[in-house]
């Protein structure tokens, strides 16, 4: 699938501090992670900013934040997996 605007939501985030960002969808963390994904959200998310995923039809979650953001293309990091241990 493709990044949905509908499924972001801005946590906080003001003045030098870095936005957190909560992000729902049936995509896995993977595809959310992936170069390009959130290029529509260049002109909103910062290199920092972190970013909660969750993964609405499985039972999982992974929290990652923003690599780069150069030239409209965003990367994130490859997150890392919220477990139930």
């Amino acid at each position: 699938m493709a990044f949905s605007l509908d499924g972001l939501s801005r946590i906080g985030g003001s003045g030098n501090s870095r936005t957190v960002w909560c992000y729902a969808s049936t995509d896995n963390q993977a595809t959310v992670c992936g170069s390009g994904y959130f290029n529509s959200m260049s002109n909103e998310m910062a290199i920092g900013d972190m970013v909660l995923i969750v993964d609405t039809d499985a039972p999982a979650a992974a929290v990652s934040f923003v690599k780069t953001n150069s030239a409209g293309v965003v990367d994130l990091a490859s997150g890392t997996a919220i477990a139930d241990v």
